[in-house]
């Protein structure tokens, strides 16, 4: 009987050494960066300069997740983080991550939308496509950004 005690105690014992001995890692939350701009868009061709494009045009901002590792892991599948913000009285702004060791792509996508384009003098108005090129920009860790972005009626 002693015996078996002392095996179950060696047993238990040996389950929580082996059992702490786990890694763990331990991070600590990404510092981010602004990005902001006015965004534009031709919806008057009368107009010298495009006004500003309607409330709620989406733009998408992604990040491949492995440019914020210092050392990636090898095949480990990364995720792409997308973060999308709506345009609010012709700005917009959007926190990223970032990091100091090193530069991260930002790939900049506006979303295309409808609306109506007023054609001339007259008055003549005709529903038309806004679209803008996407586009990449290089981020670092306390840097400022500003991107303006301009649709135009195709």
């Amino acid at each position: 009987m002693k015996k078996i005690f002392s095996i179950i105690a060696i047993a238990l014992i040996g389950a929580f050494v082996l059992s702490s001995c786990e890694k763990k890692y331990e991070t600590e939350p990404l510092k981010t960066i602004t990005i902001s701009g006015t965004v534009k868009a031709n919806l008057d061709l009368t107009a010298a300069n495009p006004g500003d494009a309607p409330n709620g045009t989406k733009i998408i901002f992604r990040i491949d997740a492995a440019d914020l590792c210092q050392t990636p892991e090898a095949g480990y599948d990364y995720n792409t983080l997308q973060y999308e913000v709506e345009v609010s009285g012709g700005k917009y702004s959007v926190e990223l991550p970032s990091v100091n060791f090193k530069a991260v792509n930002v790939d900049i996508v506006p979303v295309d939308f409808k609306a109506n384009q007023i054609q001339d003098a007259t008055g003549a108005v005709k529903e038309k496509v806004f679209s803008s090129s996407a586009y990449t920009i290089t981020i670092r860790e306390g840097e400022a950004y500003f991107e303006d972005i301009t649709f135009y009626g195709i």
